[in-house]
């Protein structure tokens, strides 16, 4: 899935229908996790989890997530300090456009 921060399409293709906007929001733990914890999940990259469930969250039928945006926030609980991610963008079906030469 073709995945940009930008409205703009590559010159070859066009927007043939969208979908509503999907958000997402990962809460991704940045205190210290403990040694039990931190051993069992030293080898996640919990940045990729974000971004895999905005892909995972649009419609099957969408090509392409365009005008994606990012905010962060931290916060800190009794059990941590959490920085939360949300992403925002709009899922496209794209078709090939006629590009005279």
């Amino acid at each position: 899935m073709l995945v940009t921060t930008t409205e703009n399409l590559p010159e070859h293709l066009k927007i043939k229908s969208m979908f509503s906007m999907i958000e997402i929001t990962h809460k991704i733990q940045i205190s210290p996790k403990g040694l039990i914890k931190g051993f069992l999940e030293r080898k996640r990259n919990e940045h990729q989890e974000a971004y895999d469930k905005l892909v995972e969250s649009a419609p099957s039928e969408a090509h392409a997530i365009i005008g994606v945006k990012h905010c962060t926030t931290t916060h800190t609980f009794p059990e941590g300090t959490f920085l939360f991610i949300t992403y925002i963008g709009t899922p496209v079906v794209l078709e090939e456009r006629n590009v005279q030469q």
